[in-house]
C-alpha cells in the first residue's frame, strides 16, 4: 500500500472509455488512479511512480501486455509489482500475471481482486 493506506492502481487500457471506467471505479473506491494508453506510457510512468496494482490490457499498439510484461520482468524494482490481466482475447496462464478477468469484465470481481492483494 502506498502512502496512509491508499492503494494506487495503474490502468494500462488502450481503449479511452473504458481505461476511464475502470479507472473511474477505482477512484470512487478511494484508490490512487494512474492511467497509460499502452505499454510503453506505463513503462515511462513507472519510471517515477509505483503501483500497488496493474490493470493490463494484452491488445494494444504501440507495446502491448505481452511485451510490456516481458519489459517490467526487467527491472528488479517492477518484477514484484502485481498485474492482473483484463482482456477481451487473452486466456490465462499468462506469465507474469496473477489472474485474467474477460472482458466484458464483472467489475466487482475485478474490484474484490485488487482489494485482495491489499490485504
Amino acid at each position: 500500500m502506498t502512502r496512509k493506506g491508499i492503494l494506487a492502481v495503474l490502468v494500462v487500457e488502450d481503449d479511452a472509455d473504458f481505461r476511464f471506467l475502470i479507472g473511474g471505479i477505482f477512484r470512487d473506491i478511494g484508490c490512487s488512479v494512474r492511467e497509460a494508453e499502452h505499454g510503453q506510457h506505463a513503462l515511462d510512468l513507472l519510471k517515477r511512480w509505483r503501483p500497488d496494482v496493474i490493470l493490463l490490457d494484452i491488445v494494444m499498439p504501440v507495446m502491448d501486455g505481452f511485451t510490456f510484461l516481458a519489459r517490467k520482468r526487467q527491472v528488479p524494482d517492477l518484477s514484484d509489482v502485481p498485474v492482473i490481466v483484463v482482456s477481451a482475447t487473452a486466456r490465462p496462464p499468462i506469465e507474469g500475471a496473477l489472474c485474467v478477468f474477460p472482458k466484458p469484465v464483472d467489475v466487482n470481481d475485478l474490484v474484490q481482486a485488487v482489494k485482495q492483494l491489499a490485504s
